[in-house]
């Protein structure tokens, strides 16, 4: 992988109501802005490295050499970062996911396909909810929009050793302050159906706690906008399984008439889909969907389930 493909660099955006964030663009601003462009919102107990390492994976080459990534970077999310402010009070899920467009407009990035991963998945959903014009799609990682769990359980399952990327060295307050503000997130089960206008690939760890509310998430989105993907025996498909997030991503921007010419890496033997609202449950090889459907990544009109089994 050459250093050019890797690298990122970061852009100082202030939103209102949110302040000053750091956005890492990896790939050539002037040249792609008008093409593919995909926003990042990584979770908490991470930072933007987990989308920039996932953007790097082998898997993924392809997609780098066309496409631009701007890389949100929540405020103290960084490896080493000092303690935040004492009175400082973390921006809410509502507040960044209404005024991510800002950066987008500093930038002058027309469309993105959002990317979003445990909390920056359901800020993600929020920001797609909020500028549908202005978004292709959204693929979220591991969504939890239903119910939220304890602050410290939540605090200690983000921090577990099989959770925390080994490189990671994250400040412990800042994450609690992320934390914290997730826990006191909205609700946004009951607005799915009616505001969410884009299409949207859910995609969670079998293995994980967000299976159940991903599910419910799905049930919510209109039919035909929402399609459900579930990876066998992974927690965290972004650090375990991410050539199949990015067989995940290709066919989805696909869907969406993006990227019509890149091969899928995987073997396609490897992945099946089961069709799940017409009650037939037929197994079928992710070849028989190669070619892209420019309206939506849904198949049918009917809900559609993957399973990507390991």
């Amino acid at each position: 992988m050459e250093n050019s493909d890797y690298s990122a660099t970061p852009y100082i955006v202030n939103l209102d109501v949110v302040g000053p964030l750091t956005v890492y663009v990896q790939g050539d601003l002037e040249k792609l802005k008008d093409g593919v462009v995909f926003l990042t919102v990584h979770g908490a107990g991470s930072s933007f490295n987990s989308w920039l390492d996932f953007a790097g994976d082998e898997s993924m080459q392809d997609i780098r050499k066309r496409a631009l990534f701007l890389h949100v970077s929540l405020p103290g999310q960084v490896n080493g970062a000092e303690d935040l402010p004492r009175d400082f009070i973390f921006p809410s899920m509502e507040a960044i996911g209404l005024n991510l467009i800002t950066v987008m407009d500093h930038l002058r990035i027309k469309q993105v396909v959002g990317l979003g991963d445990g909390a920056g998945a359901n800020i993600i959903l929020r920001f797609a909810m909020n500028h549908p014009s202005r978004v292709h799609g959204v693929l979220a990682i591991n969504t939890e929009g239903v119910i939220s769990s304890g602050y410290k359980e939540m605090f200690m399952d983000i921090l577990s050793p099989r959770t925390v990327r080994p490189e990671e060295e994250l400040n412990t307050k800042n994450v609690s302050k992320y934390c914290e503000a997730y826990k006191k997130r909205s609700e946004i089960l009951s607005k799915l159906k009616r505001r969410m206008k884009v299409d949207v690939l859910l995609l969670a760890g079998v293995s994980s706690t967000s299976v159940g509310d991903t599910e419910a998430m799905h049930k919510e989105i209109t039919p035909g906008l929402c399609s459900i993907i579930k990876l066998e025996e992974v927690d965290d498909p972004l650090v375990e399984a991410p050539e199949k997030v990015a067989e995940a991503l290709i066919l989805f921007c696909q869907g969406q008439g993006l990227m019509p010419t890149i091969n899928r890496q995987m073997s396609r033997q490897e992945s099946t889909c089961s069709q799940g609202s017409d009650g037939m449950g037929r197994k079928l090889s992710m070849t028989d969907y190669d070619t892209p459907n420019i309206m939506r990544l849904s198949l049918s009109s009917g809900e559609m389930e993957h399973n990507l089994l390991k």
